[in-house]
């Protein structure tokens, strides 16, 4: 997930490890973002399958700064990991965070397949949520109150995934008006 977020910021134009946590952290939240500890080691990794290049950099400070750029090879990698169908697992909804995040580098056809993956996977999860608020709002082991918070916390996830699936829906609409 984290290759393919680096290899597609780096699509636009290169950019230092500081530059890449960076952007990270405006698409992702601070929360979810990658420590210099993991990032470094991973470019690094990048660069040794030559799927970027890294290169020092002068500035004006008194050190000079690492500049990742792609290669032709990582161009080619991201393409797969971008079109490549993302696998159910707690980094899902990250990982199509970061496809739309990617979107301007994609044709309209797959622009669109990444949106309807998106939009399967949600529609997916309020299957799974409403489901879900069934067997919690009929579980004989849990306590009333137990039973509100959890259901509160249901109705929120449930907010969140359709406010999702309306945003993903307005996108597919207006590409396909635009074609």
């Amino acid at each position: 997930m984290y290759e393919l977020f680096i290899l597609g910021q780096l699509m636009d134009y290169p950019m230092t490890g500081y530059q890449l946590r960076k952007a990270l952290t405006s698409v992702v939240g601070q929360e979810l973002t990658i420590s210099f500890g993991a990032l470094y080691p991973l470019m690094d990794k990048l660069a040794a399958a030559d799927l970027l290049t890294m290169d020092f950099k002068r500035t004006p400070s008194k050190r000079p700064q690492k500049l990742a750029t792609i290669t032709a090879r990582g161009q080619k990698r991201f393409r797969a990991l971008v079109l490549a169908p993302v696998a159910l697992n707690k980094q899902t909804q990250l990982t199509f965070q970061m496809k739309v995040n990617f979107l301007h580098l994609l044709t309209m056809a797959e622009r669109v397949m990444v949106l309807t993956d998106f939009q399967q996977f949600i529609s997916g999860q309020l299957t799974r949520l409403a489901s879900q608020a069934t067997h919690i709002h009929h579980n004989p082991n849990m306590l009333a109150a137990d039973i509100q918070d959890a259901l509160l916390v249901n109705d929120l996830q449930r907010v969140r995934a359709q406010a999702q699936y309306n945003w993903v829906t307005q996108r597919l609409n207006q590409m396909e008006r635009e074609k």
